[in-house]
């Protein structure tokens, strides 16, 4: 009797301590999104553009007085390489086109390979920065018979939703590239 008195508290405290973790995990992301969140809204700026129409201006770069980050404009169709307020690179690039658009937000670096294949293309990806399940930075893609893809597409949505460089840029922003490093992307595709 004492012993199943012991494994009913037991089992008690167990399952109250699971649901207490769980409510209060559920509170904590909860609370960390709304901070999170509105972080980001000091981030985005708006401005009226033509034909009264509302867009977001970069201003991503001057908001990183230390360290490094990542811009991309999908209306401009451009990547910045941020560091310390400033741009130091940019480079035209080719994102995803309207039916497979790029995603838009703030991301982080998660992966990186100098050459990766991609079954959804059947091609290779050299120079991949991977910021987002499975959308990355990378050269122009190559085929299997060793032709690359999209060279004339470049500063024009065209991809399945990856952002692909020329040559020498995709290089350039992989070595620039670190783990956890800030991504921002925004805008609309033209």
């Amino acid at each position: 009797m004492k012993k199943r008195k012991n494994y009913l508290i037991f089992f008690l405290v167990f399952f109250l301590g699971v649901l207490s973790g769980i409510l209060l995990s559920e509170y904590l992301i909860s609370y960390l999104d709304k901070f999170l969140l509105k972080k980001e809204k000091k981030i985005m700026v708006f401005s009226q553009g033509p034909k009264s129409k509302y867009f977001q201006t970069e201003i991503f770069c001057e908001k990183i007085k230390k360290g490094k980050g990542i811009e991309v404009n999908l209306r401009k169709q451009k990547v910045k390489l941020c560091e310390n307020g400033k741009a130091i690179e940019e480079f035209l690039v080719s994102t995803g086109k309207k039916e497979s658009p790029t995603p838009t937000g703030t991301f982080f670096v998660i992966k990186k390979s100098p050459m990766i294949y991609s079954k959804i293309a059947n091609c290779w990806l050299p120079f991949w920065v991977g910021f987002y399940n499975d959308y990355g930075f990378h050269e122009l893609p190559i085929s299997k018979d060793g032709k690359r893809i999209g060279e004339k597409e470049i500063g024009k949505p065209a991809s399945l939703g990856c952002i692909r460089l020329k040559v020498d840029s995709a290089q350039k922003l992989y070595q620039f590239a670190e783990i956890g490093m800030k991504v921002v992307i925004f805008g609309e595709i033209p």
